[in-house]
């Protein structure tokens, strides 16, 4: 597979922002984009060509996950899959007879735009959202999230490992936590995973995360863009939040991409088949890069956890003073695609949410850079990052006062 954008001799470093589509799965949606076009709601054959293809491909998520094809969900992306998993539950509880006000949700400070809008919704509604402590690594305090835990709480909603600093989180432990919530207040609280960041670089199988939803963004392991799911317990209702047609169990209705979840189904399981050799691969040189990086800029500090409890390719740095959306765009020109925090967090300067909330510092928070590494990312390549990034950091220190 290339991972290169093209032949110019770029060095992409964005991969948590975007992903190439992996060749089988652009050979496998080919030709629902050409010939067989038809809507799979549709009774007439080219309607049941696309609606076969469709439950293929969920039978294909559903046995790499291991669960009931019935309980993959498709959605346009993780965006929509994380609104779907939480307001869909919010809402089935409202179905209950519960008012907003009856109810209680705990996330984190450093979740995805996605999940923090939500929560900045759900606010407003009316329910209570509360926030468990991370440390310095953006690891959940599980001893601050037993203690937030009330019989009001219906939903915790976190990232298996978050989108800027690669911090993997410990979902046994939380898991463990709720378990005994629920006993000892006879309760059930819902736990939502955003898996977006997840599959390429560690288990996907449902029973191993121990989500009651989990929320895949295909574009993120090399299926198409604007393609998603949510995969749920068979313990948890979901409600509908826009309205229209019976599509997805009437949850997500809407004419289904069919090209799109064809393509999605193939990355997927490609993604999950290899998912502990790439990992060990690309750690390998994630490790090098940052011990590169620290000696070539010894002024460079390292946000995140360490080791296993990263994200195999991601590298997450603060240079003090320094400019780094400014940075960004002189590495561009040089030939290398980084970013400075999670894409979706909008271009532009001001604060990593996420590092001044595992920091405490605004300093830190405001010269990040991320670098998310492919599996074909070289130490070569990350050699040259470096020189790269010395030669802007020192012209810029020329000119500080």
């Amino acid at each position: 597979m290339i991972y290169r954008m093209n032949d110019s001799g770029r060095i992409y470093l964005d991969y948590a922002a975007a992903t190439p589509l992996a060749p089988a799965a652009f050979a496998a949606m080919r030709p629902y984009l050409e010939g067989n076009f038809g809507n799979p709601s549709a009774i007439h054959a080219e309607g049941v060509i696309a609606r076969q293809a469709v439950e293929t491909a969920r039978e294909s998520i559903a046995l790499t996950s291991q669960v009931r094809p019935e309980y993959v969900i498709f959605t346009g992306g993780g965006t929509e899959g994380n609104n779907l998993a939480i307001f869909g539950v919010i809402e089935a509880q409202r179905k209950a007879g519960r008012t907003y006000a009856d109810l209680e949700v705990i996330t984190t400070n450093i979740e995805h735009p996605s999940i923090g809008a939500a929560m900045g919704r759900l606010t407003q509604l009316g329910v209570t959202v509360r926030y468990v402590k991370v440390d310095e690594t953006g690891k959940i305090a599980i001893a601050h999230l037993k203690e937030l835990l009330s019989p009001q709480t219906v939903l915790v909603a976190v990232a298996y490992a978050n989108s800027e600093i690669g911090t993997i989180q410990p979902l046994h432990a939380i898991k463990k936590a709720l378990a005994e919530s629920e006993q000892k207040n006879n309760t059930q609280i819902f736990f939502h995973v955003d898996a977006a960041q997840a599959p390429l670089w560690v288990s996907c199988l449902f029973s191993t995360v121990g989500a009651d939803a989990l929320v895949l963004d295909f574009a993120k392991c090399n299926g198409p863009k604007g393609t998603g799911a949510v995969i749920k317990s068979r313990r948890v209702e979901l409600v509908a939040t826009v309205y229209g047609g019976g599509q997805e169990r009437a949850v997500r209705p809407g004419t289904e991409n069919v090209p799109g979840i064809v393509g999605a189904a193939v990355a997927f399981v490609e993604a999950q088949q290899n998912w502990k050799e790439r990992a060990l691969l690309v750690s390998q040189v994630r490790d090098e890069a940052i011990t590169i990086l620290k000696q070539t800029i010894p002024e460079l500090l390292i946000n995140g956890a360490q080791g296993r409890e990263r994200l195999a390719n991601n590298v997450n740095v603060s240079i003090l003073g320094l400019d780094t959306e400014f940075a960004a765009i002189v590495l561009d020109s040089k030939g290398f695609a980084v970013s400075t925090k999670s894409a979706c967090a909008g271009a532009g300067g001001g604060e990593s949410t996420v590092v001044k909330e595992t920091t405490g510092d605004s300093a830190r928070a405001a010269s990040t850079l991320r670098f998310s590494l492919s599996p074909e990312t070289s130490v070569e390549d990350m050699q040259k990052l470096a020189a790269a990034l010395k030669t802007h950091v020192q012209q810029m220190s020329r000119y500080s006062f």
